[in-house]
């Protein structure tokens, strides 16, 4: 039987760096030798995240400890480090509204205080975390951010960290070369400075990306490099990870004997540093290689151990996998039955992971199953013949035979009335939507096409006439100064105020039809619309893109950008906001744009039922186009508006990450 393929690696995060002893004995020493209190809230935070990769729940008690220093030194940085402390934690237990609210927390400190390092940092806890739960639209817009400030700030340890996120990311979208390009570029700059404690993580991602492309050679040989250097930190907790790694390739190699140590000790480091969440990955594969072996006792054994922890923890990864080999190992054991619930288990958790061969397998073992049945139905029938006439028990066979087959076919013909039904409402359905999407295409060309006229207009006639104008005026002045100069002052000043209204007709025709969507694309004209859009009032904004293509369709094209532009005036208009964040990118083979704002808030739900034009216009476009457009709350207060548009042919990107 086919095993559903299993990668054991973690997403690391950098601020789980590696605890060695020495190092963290060190921390202690220096803690108690500081005096002033912002050292020893520096010291204590160090400290605190050595020990988070020893003991998990300790780690939280150390986050409490350096929230109450910070409070009493009034240290807006110590509190954001408790805050990264606590995100981390939660986002290591798998809950993941409480590490978002916490690092969304940490990030409103930095904002607040202008720290770009706490804003990196927390732009990292929160890529790692949408990218833990394979939300990777909004993992990649976080990470892009972290990286994007790293790299301002000249951070170059922690731009590593951001190399290796945006390598993870595109590992998670199976674009794996592209992945390995800039893991490799993290590892070098790691080797480079000697950094070894995050190495290992450097190390451990690129032994993914190989395994991922079925390069088990590579793979093997960077997994034994990690685990090397982690036992070399003493840190039993990163090994013991990578270990689980180890074993699952060698099973995948067809080499079980030598999984089953690996697998083994892999259990023993993860239990020795209180990580039972992660022992659901060594003990399935170990499960796998005693199925593979035919040792399917042992494999139930450590199958049903972990699929324990699974319960008491309520994880879902990887919960198919051990639905499959659980459902192995009874079918290896000779019990069909229980075989089949598993099997039917595992098909429900995951259609798309059933494959032919997987249908097969339920076939037989369903097969398997009913002849088990029809043989002790055969000899209950031969009990109760013995004890009734043959011809009364025929006759009410063919009796019942013949009810049943009749309730059959009424209900056989109301299901293929009913679909046939459905059918025909869907189909009515879909003919009405492509009939609205249509009308609403026609309008929005029709729009634009009025567009480009008025703007012609204004360009080519009003604009060219005031150009004239004002022409006529400074000659006009050239010629009266000598003889009346107050007057020519005067015609000098009208020029000066002709020149200015040239120049707004120009503006307005621009962003009608901005001539830079056209030549340039659209993350320029976008980057133009806030300039020109914003440069009178008191809002700060920051423009992002990345992975935009050069050349994209027209409609979509004036689509986001009419968008943009529908947005930017709601929150000019209305959201009395300080600052916007614009940020164009390419993930999951969609084009999205993302707008955040800190004013008070926008309830979308309720514009939409008033009908508000503006949302009505909005969704209008992005209905025509296909896309979906959302609203949330940011934190502490503001919108963010993210439209999804996708594309047919994209080059995506998307997995774990370190912090």
């Amino acid at each position: 039987m086919k095993k559903t393929p299993l990668i054991l690696f973690l997403a690391f995060y950098s601020a789980l760096s590696i605890a060695q002893s020495p190092l963290a004995d060190s921390l202690r020493r220096e803690y108690h030798k500081a005096k002033a209190p912002l050292q020893q809230i520096e010291l204590y935070y160090a400290l605190a995240r050595e020990v988070q990769i020893q003991d998990l729940d300790l780690s939280l008690a150390y986050a409490d400890t350096l929230e109450k220093m910070a409070k009493t030194a009034k240290s807006p940085v110590g509190e954001a480090h408790a805050l990264h402390i606590r995100g981390s934690a939660y986002q290591d237990k798998k809950d993941k509204a409480a590490a978002i609210r916490t690092f969304k927390k940490q990030l409103a400190i930095g904002k607040k205080i202008n720290d770009q390092k706490v804003q990196s940092d927390a732009y990292n806890g929160l890529g790692g975390t949408y990218q833990d739960f394979f939300q990777n639209d909004s993992a990649q817009y976080y990470l892009l951010l972290g990286a994007k400030m790293r790299e301002k700030m000249g951070d170059w340890e922690n731009a590593a960290s951001a190399y290796s996120n945006l390598g993870n990311v595109y590992s998670d979208a199976e674009l794996h070369d592209k992945a390995i390009e800039y893991l490799e570029k993290a590892l070098e700059i790691r080797l480079k400075t000697g950094d070894e404690r995050r190495t290992i993580f450097t190390y451990n991602n690129l032994a993914v990306a190989h395994g991922a492309k079925k390069d088990y050679d590579k793979s093997l040989d960077y997994s034994y490099k990690g685990i090397a250097m982690a036992l070399k930190n003493d840190n039993k907790f990163v090994a013991g990870v990578m270990l689980g790694g180890v074993c699952h390739l060698l099973h995948e190699t067809g080499k079980n004997l030598e999984a089953i140590p690996k697998c083994e000790q892999s259990i023993q480091y993860l239990m020795e540093t209180k990580r039972e969440t992660n022992l659901v990955f060594p003990y399935v594969n170990l499960a796998a290689v005693y199925n593979s072996l035919g040792q399917a006792s042992k494999g139930l054994e450590n199958a049903l151990t972990g699929y324990a922890i699974m319960q008491k923890h309520q994880l879902m990864d990887p919960l198919a996998v051990y639905y499959e080999e659980i459902a192995h190992s009874y079918e290896l054991l000779g019990q069909p039955q229980k075989a089949l619930f598993w099997y039917k288990r595992f098909q429900a958790l995951d259609d798309s992971l059933f494959t032919v061969e997987n249908t097969q397998v339920l076939a037989d073992m369903e097969a398997k199953y009913q002849t088990q049945k029809k043989e002790t139905e055969i000899a209950q029938q031969q009990l109760q013949l013995e004890k009734q006439e043959s011809q009364l028990f025929q006759q009410q066979t063919w009796l019942w035979g013949l009810g049943v087959g009749f309730l059959a076919f009424v209900l056989l013909g109301w299901l293929f009335w009913n679909r046939f039904r459905l059918r025909k409402k869907t189909e009515l359905d879909a003919a009405i939507i492509q009939e609205q999407k249509l009308g609403l295409n026609a309008v929005i060309e029709a729009q634009e096409a009025e567009r480009k006229r008025i703007a012609k207009d204004l360009h080519d006639g009003i604009a060219q006439e005031m150009v004239a104008l004002k022409l006529g005026f400074s000659a006009l002045q050239h010629k009266i100064a000598h003889v009346a100069p107050v007057e020519a002052q005067q015609v000098g000043q009208l020029a000066e105020q002709l020149d200015q209204s040239c120049t707004e007709v120009r503006n307005i025709s621009h962003t009608m039809l901005p001539p830079m969507l056209e030549q340039h694309g659209l993350a320029p004209s976008l980057e133009m619309l806030l300039r020109n859009t914003l440069q009178g009032t008191a809002l700060q904004y920051e423009f992002e893109s990345s992975l935009v293509p050069d050349q994209l369709d027209e409609k979509v094209e004036i689509g986001i950008y009419r968008v943009a532009q529908e947005l930017l005036n709601n929150v000019i208009k209305h959201a009395q906001a300080g600052k916007v964040m614009v940020i164009l990118y390419l993930a999951g083979g969609s084009l999205i744009l993302r707008m955040e704002d800190d004013g008070r808030g926008f309830d979308f739900e309720q514009a939409r039922s008033k009908g508000s034009m503006g949302i009505l216009n909005i969704l209008s476009r992005v209905n025509t186009l296909g896309g979906v457009f959302q609203t949330e709350p940011a934190y502490p207060k503001g919108t963010i508006s993210v439209i999804r548009i996708p594309l047919p042919n994209p080059e995506t990107s998307k997995h774990g990450s370190e912090d």
